[in-house]
């Protein structure tokens, strides 16, 4: 297993072939992958390769209620095997009652919507250390946490290996990609940065839904306290709409670098 994935500048067929005997070598014998799909290139790919391998595995959606519309459609139509996680509350309604807007440094979302599916199984991921530092440096091959086991066979592909492979193999994928997206994650997303305009822009509902859940959260906290006896992080602001707008702008506030916005999370 030595050989396997460190040499990022391989060929794409050394690429497929090491792929294919990661997803092999690490098959668990009693219950099979539980694959984490997105609908997106990568997790396409993920699972074609899956299929090439012979293992036992199932496909697994976490739905967020913030998903892009055209890849709702776009599972529905090309993967109805995929199973659906799908989540207790809406992601609106955590807003209000509960977490407030998500940040960068404060991604209760993940953990609530994306993160809780395969806990007690092995995992294929198609995370790839090409979309970002922190991708990078944390990810290996296998990747072992407290409650799973992850396993990603494209961890060293680059976005040409991914859609080179897809084109080889004909795999249909999200036209959202045709549009321009780099990205299909969820609608309003933090770390999408200047990109949330973008996509607010191509679904206004969900910049609305979005508003009004931070005008709910703004009339629970305003004035109030945090569980440690604190005034919430909204208290800066003079209105619901007024804080919406810095939240995305993106840009930090005085003293964000000290606080980490934990006055805007308090838990209930």
């Amino acid at each position: 297993m030595q050989t396997l994935f460190h040499n990022i500048a391989a060929t794409l067929d050394d690429k497929i072939a090491d792929a294919i005997k990661v997803i092999q070598t690490f098959e668990p014998k009693d219950d099979g992958y539980f694959l984490a799909f997105s609908g997106g290139k990568d997790s396409c790919v993920l699972k074609e390769l899956a299929k090439l391998s012979g293992v036992r595995f199932e496909s697994w959606y976490s739905q967020t209620t913030i998903d892009p519309p055209e890849l709702i459609r776009f599972i529905k139509q090309y993967h109805p095997d995929v199973k659906w996680n799908r989540p207790k509350r809406n992601f609106f309604k955590a807003i209000e009652i509960s977490h407030g807007l998500p940040s960068r440094l404060n991604r209760w979302c993940c953990e609530e919507y994306k993160e809780g599916g395969g806990n007690g199984r092995v995992v294929l991921l198609g995370v790839r250390a090409a979309e970002s530092i922190r991708r990078k440096k944390t990810w290996k091959t296998v990747t072992i946490w407290q409650t799973k086991t992850s396993v990603c066979p494209i961890l060293h592909w680059t976005d040409e290996d991914v859609w080179s492979f897809i084109r080889a193999r004909k795999i249909p994928y999200c036209t959202l990609y045709d549009e321009g997206f780099k990205r299909l994650g969820c609608i309003g997303c933090p770390m999408a940065g200047k990109g949330r305009k973008d996509e607010f822009a191509r679904w206004p509902g969900f910049e609305k839904a979005y508003r009004i859940a931070t005008q709910k959260y703004w009339d629970r906290r305003k004035g109030k306290l945090n569980n440690r006896g604190k005034h919430y992080f909204i208290e800066r602001f003079r209105t619901a709409t007024e804080f919406f707008d810095w939240w995305l702008s993106d840009k930090p506030s005085k003293k964000q670098q000290d606080e980490c916005l934990n006055l805007s999370f308090g838990n209930e």
